[in-house]
């Protein structure tokens, strides 16, 4: 049993690739230059943040888009109808918010 649990190495799986042991194997390369190495690396930590990232972008905006059209709709029916909308739309959007951070 290994003593150091810092040195222990764990595999992430995401979609059936093995993030882990592909960036290890690209930093511990040392024949290949340093900045292909940094940018392998970066790629690949930025294809793991993208697939990650990308739903909650996803509902941020798509939540966005509600709250617009939203007001969009209730701007027609009048100013005091925009102003309770508008105000409802922010407490809510606070509220949800809110939980997530």
């Amino acid at each position: 049993m290994n003593s150091d649990p810092l040195r222990t190495s764990f595999k992430l799986s995401f979609h059936g690739e093995t993030v882990s042991g592909e960036l290890e194997q690209i930093l511990t390369d040392t024949e290949a230059p340093y900045f292909k190495r940094i940018r392998s690396a970066s790629w690949v930590e930025l294809r793991l943040l993208f697939q990650l990232a990308a739903p909650a972008v996803i509902v941020y905006l798509l939540n966005n888009v509600v709250s617009m059209s939203t007001q969009i709709f209730c701007g027609h029916l009048g100013n005091l109808e925009l102003a309770a909308v508008s105000l409802g739309n922010t407490g809510i959007q606070v509220f949800a918010y809110g939980l997530m951070g």
